[in-house]
């Protein structure tokens, strides 16, 4: 009976620290398991050159905003660690100076709040090393100049001129 009652102990404690899969966090209330599926499929779409790096930016903001409010409302959950690592690994890809600062202050999250994890060590030796600032990458200039719609002086098309007319039958259609 005693067994019992401490495994049942074990299995409350480790259900309160760990949020409830249908409990939501952040401006798009996603769920802890979102938050790691959306990282994890953002890191893909980028590399894969689905997004843009300001596209994938944004929706990691976004992710990063619920993973911020999960982190603070559950402080001790068993998946924070991994998923502050990826998502901080994915701003780390990111052109510019603002990826690279909250890529940095996740792995210090990460090796501060819990320092025994393997994710842990590596984001110590990741900021050991030093987070680089990454430039803008070559693809996504043509990217953009692939999908940018033409501008109104290239259009091959004459805009139409509109003859005033005193009778509504008249206007041309």
């Amino acid at each position: 009976m005693g067994n019992v009652l401490s495994v049942m102990t074990l299995v409350a404690t480790v259900a309160a620290r760990n949020a409830p899969a249908d409990q939501y966090f952040g401006k798009l209330e996603m769920s802890s398991l979102r938050i790691r599926y959306e990282a994890m499929q953002l890191r893909k779409r980028y590399e894969t050159h689905q997004l843009l790096p300001e596209q994938a930016k944004h929706l990691l903001d976004l992710t990063d905003d619920a993973f911020n409010r999960w982190a603070a409302a559950y402080p001790r959950d068993a998946w924070l660690a991994s998923t502050g690592f990826i998502i901080a690994a994915l701003y780390d890809e990111l052109p510019g100076s603002a990826a690279r600062d909250r890529s940095v202050a996740l792995f210090v999250f990460v090796k501060s709040h819990f320092p025994t994890t393997s994710y842990a060590a590596q984001s110590r030796e990741l900021l050991h090393r030093g987070i680089a600032l990454k430039p803008e990458p070559a693809w996504a200039a043509s990217m953009r100049a692939a999908t940018s719609p033409p501008s109104p002086a290239q259009s091959p098309t004459p805009t139409p001129t509109i003859v005033p007319s005193s009778k509504p039958s008249e206007v041309p259609l």
